[in-house]
């Protein structure tokens, strides 16, 4: 007896070879969106990245020569207030400078790395959010959009921090030595002139 088995079949065979093509479909569309949101995140290569570390520096190197100035300037001040104008101390002081003023252009730099890799790590958590929103999606076009303005975004580079006072250290105790200088010098006219004082008392009265 035949129980007609093989309209089943076929229909079984039909349902898997249009579920395939739906499948092939889709991952073609996974592709196409994922070659999307790449584009979208292709010019932000290396160079790109170099360029913040670039662009901070010239941010932060004329605050930092600007300062430099202003400290060597109050530094030689300092100097001559404390008559160490021309001893082994302003020798000191201003190679404690000028490292000064090279350990903060080597912090600046490294600044602006960090600036760089910010973004650069924004930007890789935003990439891989999008790959993952377009495996199940799979909507090429709704992707492109989204990957360009988020790609957008991303990357800008972050507000700076002001640059700090770096230099103050370098004058600390030479105002110090100055006024006590000062002060003992003070004292010492202050002595010398009751002395004479006393004196001219003890003649008058002889």
């Amino acid at each position: 007896m035949c129980l007609g088995g093989g309209g089943g079949d076929d229909f079984l065979k039909q349902e898997y070879e249009r579920q395939r093509a739906e499948e092939e479909a889709r991952q073609g569309r996974i592709e196409e969106g994922k070659k999307e949101i790449d584009a979208a995140f292709s010019g932000y290569d290396d160079q790109f990245y170099d360029g913040i570390s670039t662009n901070y520096m010239d941010y932060a190197k004329p605050q930092i020569e600007d300062q430099y100035q202003d400290a060597l300037k109050q530094l030689r001040v300092a100097l001559a207030r404390s008559g160490n104008l021309d001893s082994s101390l302003r020798a000191d002081r201003i190679a404690r400078l000028n490292n000064k003023n090279a350990d903060a252009l080597v912090d600046a730099a490294r600044s602006g790395e960090n600036y760089a890799n910010q973004v650069r790590q924004t930007l890789a958590d935003t990439k891989s959010n999008l790959l993952q929103q377009n495996n199940a999606l799979a909507d090429p076009t709704l992707i492109a959009s989204m990957a360009a303005n988020q790609a957008s975004a991303n990357s800008q580079i972050p507000e700076y921090s002001p640059i700090a006072q770096l230099f103050d250290s370098v004058t600390s105790g030479l105002a110090t030595q100055a006024q006590l200088e000062a002060r003992d010098k003070a004292r010492y006219n202050m002595a010398e002139l009751f002395n004479i004082g006393d004196r001219s008392r003890i003649v008058g009265s002889a």
